[in-house]
């Protein structure tokens, strides 16, 4: 019988949210926000799963499970490494996590991973960091069904600050500088992630093949922003909206890469890529609420230098980027009606053993 401990921190998308799964880049940050799997290991061929946070249980035989139940990553996970797990494998796990639901810091994709983390030492396969990242987005994003990229499992995994690809070959870096001054402003509003992801997907296609109509080379990778905007200043269709977007944020992505990537920035020259990202969010997405504009202006009149939302949109979190007036940006947030956290940069994915 061994105790097995596997963390994983919920994640920042610095610049790229709904770009990932368009095949883009992105650039995401680890938060000290973390999901703990922590169990031991038994002879009985029953895994239990306790989590605590929702007062649930989940149990089950050591076989392959049917996916019956949305969200359903413990028997996803599970299903991944059956075949190289004892015969009569069981365990007694119990889940604990402080990272915000439902607030664009994604929650989800740090449980599959810290599964994949707990896992994988119990079928002792050492698994690299990337392949660890793979087998979390095949259990959260392939098996399950869910809409999405990559980029959030990747982002748990590896931690710190991550430049990753989206398109095979899937390349990833992980970039020297340290973000500072994070304040997580929550409008204590709820969205819906799924249902928002697909139907913004099907909108940015409908836009792409407005695009290769008139140019059979168009392609999100190296087609202009200028030409798609010109487009759709001249067809104001909700396609070429949603595609003036994702080209745009793909260009703050670029430009956020080539300062992020030396350990020194001007503050100045983030914080004007991080408005710029989220003026493409509110104003060709348009997936910011009132209620967050206002809560960003107080966060700005409390010494933010920059705001954008974070995730899905319609509701949920936003960052502000407050290096030096965190405390002074929090209460400001909270002055006005929603929540805020001060959080730090942080490691990936954690596995210890005893």
């Amino acid at each position: 019988m061994v105790e097995i401990i596997s963390s994983s921190p919920g994640r920042v998308c610095l610049f790229g949210e709904d770009i990932d799964y368009m095949g883009l880049e992105v650039i995401t940050v680890a938060v000290n926000q973390r999901i703990e799997v922590k169990g031991k290991t038994n002879n009985s061929g029953i895994v239990r799963f306790i989590l605590a946070d929702l007062g649930k249980e989940v149990k089950f035989s050591n076989e392959i499970q049917p996916l019956k139940e949305k969200r359903d990553y413990i028997r996803s996970v599970f299903n991944l490494f059956q075949e190289y797990l004892p015969r009569n494998f069981g365990a007694n796990v119990e889940v604990n996590s402080n990272i915000l639901i439902g607030k664009g810091l994604s929650s989800s994709s740090a449980f599959c991973s810290a599964l994949v983390g707990f896992f994988d030492e119990v079928a002792d396969l050492n698994l690299t960091e990337k392949e660890l990242a793979w087998k979390a987005y095949l259990a959260e994003v392939v098996n399950l069904g869910e809409p999405g990229g990559m980029m959030d499992q990747y982002a748990c995994v590896f931690g710190n600050m991550l430049h990753l690809e989206c398109r095979e070959p899937y390349k990833l870096e992980t970039l020297g500088s340290k973000l500072t001054g994070m304040v997580i402003g929550d409008t204590l509003t709820k969205k819906e992630t799924i249902q928002t992801i697909r139907k913004r997907k099907a909108e940015i296609n409908q836009g792409i093949e407005i695009m290769k109509k008139r140019d059979s080379f168009f392609n999100l990778q190296s087609s202009s922003f200028r030409e798609v905007h010109q487009t759709y200043e001249e067809n104001t269709s909700r396609g070429l909206q949603r595609l003036v977007a994702v080209l745009g944020i793909r260009d703050v992505v670029r430009d956020g890469y080539q300062i992020m990537k030396n350990q020194e920035f001007k503050p100045e020259e983030l914080a004007k890529l991080i408005d710029s990202h989220h003026h493409f969010q509110q104003n060709y997405f348009e997936n910011v609420t009132n209620q967050m504009q206002e809560l960003i202006l107080s966060a700005k009149n409390a010494g933010a230098l920059a705001c954008k939302l974070l995730g899905s949109g319609n509701g949920g979190s936003f960052l502000a980027y407050s290096p030096e007036k965190q405390e002074e940006v929090a209460q400001a947030i909270i002055r006005s009606g929603g929540n805020a956290y001060i959080l730090n940069q942080d490691k990936g994915l954690n596995v210890e053993v005893s």
